[in-house]
C-alpha cells in the first residue's frame, strides 16, 4: 500500500511536503531538533506502520523521517478545528445511522492539489478495508470508515498532558481504522497505546450483524482517557461552535438531502465534507480548493463496491 501511495502520488506528496513541512527542512532532510523529536516517537509506532511509510517515501522519492513528521500534525505541528457526529434512533427523522464530518484547517494552500478519497485494503490477517478522506503523504487521513462499520475521526480537543514518545493522532486513527472492528476495540487502542497529546475523537459503529448503532466522543491527553456515550442518539463534538441543537433540527427534518446537515455546519475553512448513510452503503465526499468545500459539491461513491476485496 505504501509504495502504491507514494508511486501514484509523488507529484502531489512534493506539494504537501513544500507547503506543510518545508519550514522545517534544511538541504533535503529535517532540522537536527526536529529530527531528534522524530527519533524520540518512532519506537511507540507499530512496525506495519513503519514499513509502510518507508515503503511510501521510497517510491515518492522522499525522506522518510520527513514524511513521518507529517503525520505529527496536531501533535508536534499545530491542530485542525472541526465539527463530526454520530446520529442514530430519535436523532434521526428515520432512526437509522447518519454520520457527517467537516475538516477544518489553516495552512495547506495548495488543496486541490493534495487531496484525496483512500481506500486501503491490506493483506489479509492484517486489517480490515477503509476509506479514508485526506491529503497525499499522510498514511490515511482526517476521517475513516471501515469494512466492518466503524467510523472515526479526530477534532480539536482533549486535555494538556504531552508525552514526546507517544503516538500522534492521525498514526492513532489510522491504527483504529484499520485494526478496529467497533466502538469497544477503538476505545481500547486508545487507551493501551502511549498518546502524545491531547485530542478528541468521534467514533460510531453503524450497528447490524448482531450489534447496535453506537456512537462516542473520546477526549484524551498522554495520561487521561475520557468516554462519553451519545446523548439520545446523537454523538456530537465541534471545536468552531456549531449549534447542536439546530444539527438534531436538521437531523430529523424528513426529505432532506444526506448532505444537508453537514453541509449546514461547514465554513469557510472547511477542507473536507463527509456524509455517511451506512443502511444506503453510501458516502458523499466534498474537497476544498483550498475554501468553502461545498461550492465544488459532493460526490458519492458506494462503500460496498469501493470496500469489496
Amino acid at each position: 500500500m505504501g509504495e502504491q501511495h507514494g508511486t501514484s502520488m509523488a507529484d502531489a506528496i512534493d506539494v504537501m511536503i513544500s507547503e506543510y513541512v518545508g519550514a522545517e527542512i534544511e538541504e533535503d532532510v529535517l532540522r537536527a531538533d526536529v529530527l531528534a523529536r522524530i527519533k524520540a516517537m518512532k519506537g511507540a509506532l507499530p512496525d506495519w506502520y513503519l514499513r509502510e511509510l518507508t515503503a511510501c517515501a521510497k517510491a515518492a522519492g522522499v525522506d522518510a523521517d520527513v514524511l513521518l513528521y507529517a503525520q505529527c500534525e496536531g501533535d508536534i505541528k499545530s491542530f485542525w478545528k472541526c465539527t463530526s457526529y454520530v446520529a442514530y434512533g430519535e436523532a434521526t427523522d428515520e432512526g437509522k445511522v447518519e454520520i457527517g464530518r467537516n475538516f477544518d484547517y489553516w495552512g495547506l494552500g495548495a488543496t486541490d492539489r493534495c487531496v484525496k478519497t483512500f481506500v486501503f485494503i491490506p493483506d489479509p490477517g492484517d486489517g480490515y478495508a477503509f476509506v479514508s478522506v485526506g491529503w497525499s503523504g499522510i498514511l490515511g487521513g482526517w476521517t475513516f470508515y471501515n469494512e466492518k462499520g466503524l467510523f472515526a475521526c479526530c477534532n480539536l480537543g482533549g486535555y494538556a498532558s504531552k508525552n514526546p514518545t507517544g503516538v500522534p493522532a492521525l498514526v492513532l486513527l489510522r491504527m483504529i481504522a484499520q485494526k478496529a472492528a467497533n466502538v469497544d476495540e477503538a476505545v481500547s487502542l486508545v487507551r493501551t497505546t502511549p498518546r502524545m497529546r491531547g485530542a478528541a475523537l468521534v467514533l460510531g459503529q453503524s450497528g447490524g450483524a448482531g450489534s447496535n448503532p453506537r456512537g462516542v466522543v473520546v477526549q484524551y491527553d498522554s495520561e487521561r482517557v475520557d468516554v462519553e456515550e451519545a446523548k439520545d442518539g446523537l454523538a456530537f463534538h465541534s471545536s468552531v461552535g456549531t449549534n447542536r441543537g439546530t444539527l438534531r433540527d436538521i437531523l430529523r427534518k424528513a426529505n432532506r438531502k444526506p448532505t444537508d446537515a453537514i453541509h449546514w455546519a461547514g465554513n469557510s475553512i472547511t477542507l473536507h465534507s463527509v456524509a455517511i448513510r451506512p443502511a444506503e452503503n453510501a458516502i458523499w465526499v466534498a474537497h476544498g480548493l483550498p475554501e468553502f468545500a461545498h461550492r465544488g459539491g459532493y460526490v458519492k461513491y458506494d462503500l460496498e463496491e469501493l470496500l469489496k476485496r
